[in-house]
């Protein structure tokens, strides 16, 4: 046996075979680290000519939910479905059947599900706001709650809207009284985790052109809102300008801040609560007034104690730069770059996520069948690569990564395109379909607290026969997340677990 041969030419070949063993079984420990995800696959689901669009609510004990839309309509038909821990399907059931219900959303927490919708009232002036609650088994408990009435007549035109909060109980409903095209004027209900009123108010934009109301974000005190005020080009090359407006609940005047000057404009942010550190924080991009290439980041912070203000503008170093555009570009900045995520660190900085996006249309003469020429249009979705950057407190950039990830389709609506981001207690996670090699492989990179980026592939087409849709998953909990896919079967939905 060569392992208990003193000889010391064999004690050579010893030691050479001890160091191959250990290299192996440190490739072996790297791989089950690697695959350490735990995937559970749902049947495939049939649906009916008109798809749905699927979206996570949740879990609870193991338990998920999923609510099914219609695309082609999205205020009738809400399928409710309900998946075991093992994501077998085990309820599934349709609400608000009749033409005068109007889904707004639904909701998960700790007691069950409440379902919020719209109605016409019989004096076909008023609209009603409705509850429905619902216990875990998708049962109707007691009847529906209308919660307030809104003096209009035209539901479309209300746009009544319902936000919550991922670390806070409440929510907020808005909508709008006014008849114009633009409205200014929104007024909204603010309700506690027990469905309960508890202040009720108005938003006056007072914009001058075409506005939009794009974000909401709000504590159980105060709100803030980004507003898209569309202008003339020769006022700003992008045709638009952004504004913040925030403001405790219950007052009259709110805060205004324009998020443009005379040498710079936001392009793209995401504003968003931080509840550990009692800030409201906004984090975006920005470019010259003169310019579409973005130039660095910006940051504004406001506190939900004290009310103080911080904000601070970053520019990109060129090192980000060229790693974005290449050397040709970095005196210009990095084109077409929009805001996806933003996530917060626990010392109070952020770090913000955004990605290439690019849409193109091309001109085409098709032969049909019969031989006849007919024009169509191709449209070309480039979905490229992720800039990932860490602020800090004070707006300074300590380190940035760069996923690469290469996705062009057409006629698809870029459904299939963009990615996924989750937040775990040690790394952030990118899920994301990889076309470099038209293979479609359902590819994750994880970037820890420092930087440091690790790539690999989760799932392989072969494993599933079909194409999954990152960008329609939701984290459901601080280890898990749930990404629907497409197959020849029908719809199925994968769960991973780290």
């Amino acid at each position: 046996m060569i392992f208990k041969n003193k000889n010391k030419g064999l004690i050579f070949r010893d030691d050479k075979i001890k160091f191959i063993i250990s290299v192996l079984l440190c490739i072996l420990v790297s791989e089950v680290n690697l695959y350490a995800q735990k995937l559970q696959w749902s049947v495939p689901q049939k649906v009916s000519e008109r798809a749905y669009i699927t979206e996570s609510l949740g879990e609870n004990n193991g338990v998920v939910f999923v609510v099914k839309k219609n695309s082609r309509g999205q205020e009738h038909d809400i399928i409710l479905d309900r998946y075991s821990e093992d994501m077998r399907k085990t309820i599934t059931k349709v609400f608000l059947t009749h033409r005068n219900e109007n889904f707004i959303r639904v909701i998960l927490d700790s007691t069950g599900l409440r379902m919020f919708y719209s109605s016409p009232d019989k004096d076909k002036k008023h609209i009603n706001v409705i509850l429905k609650n619902l216990n875990f088994n998708l049962e109707e408990m007691g009847k529906d709650t209308t919660l307030f009435s809104i003096e209009s007549t035209n539901i479309e035109q209300a746009l009544i809207t319902a936000y919550k909060m991922k670390m806070s109980p409440y929510i907020l409903i808005t909508y709008t009284k006014d008849n114009g095209e633009y409205p200014t004027n929104y007024e909204y209900v603010l309700l506690d985790g027990s469905i309960k009123n508890v202040s009720q108010g108005t938003f006056n934009l007072g914009a001058i052109n075409k506005s939009s109301i794009e974000q909401v974000t709000f504590s159980s005190e105060r709100f803030g809102l980004l507003v898209r005020e569309d202008v003339k080009q020769k006022l700003s090359r992008l045709g638009y300008q952004f504004y913040i407006y925030d403001g405790k609940f219950g007052d009259p005047e709110m805060n205004r801040t324009r998020l443009f000057s005379d040498s710079f404009s936001i392009t793209e942010g995401i504003l968003k609560t931080d509840f550990k550190n009692s800030n409201m924080v906004f984090a975006g991009l920005y470019a010259t007034r003169d310019s579409s290439y973005v130039k660095g980041c910006y940051v504004w912070r406001k506190s939900l104690k004290t009310n103080t203000l911080f904000t601070r503008s970053n520019p990109f170093t060129s090192d980000i730069i060229i790693e974005m555009e290449g050397r040709r570009n970095k005196l210009q900045g990095i084109f077409n770059l929009r805001a996806g995520d933003m996530t917060f660190r626990a010392d109070g900085g952020m770090i913000l996520t955004s990605e290439e996006y690019q849409e193109t249309h091309e001109n085409v003469t098709d032969i049909n069948a019969y031989g006849v020429a007919q024009p169509n249009v191709r449209n070309f979705y480039y979905y490229q690569n992720l800039l990932v950057i860490s602020i800090s407190p004070n707006g300074d950039i300590d380190w940035h990564d760069v996923v690469r990830k290469d996705q062009v389709t057409v006629n698809d609506m870029g459904t299939f395109s963009s990615y996924l981001l989750c937040v775990t207690p040690d790394r952030l996670v990118y899920i994301f379909n990889d076309l470099s090699r038209k293979n479609w492989n359902l590819s994750i990179t994880e970037i820890n607290d420092k930087g440091v980026a690790t790539n690999n592939i989760l799932v392989r087409p072969q494993n599933y026969e079909g194409r999954m849709v990152p960008q329609y998953g939701d984290q459901i909990a601080y280890n898990q997340f749930l990404i629907p896919g497409l197959t020849a079967r029908g719809i199925v939905l994968l769960k991973v677990t780290y």
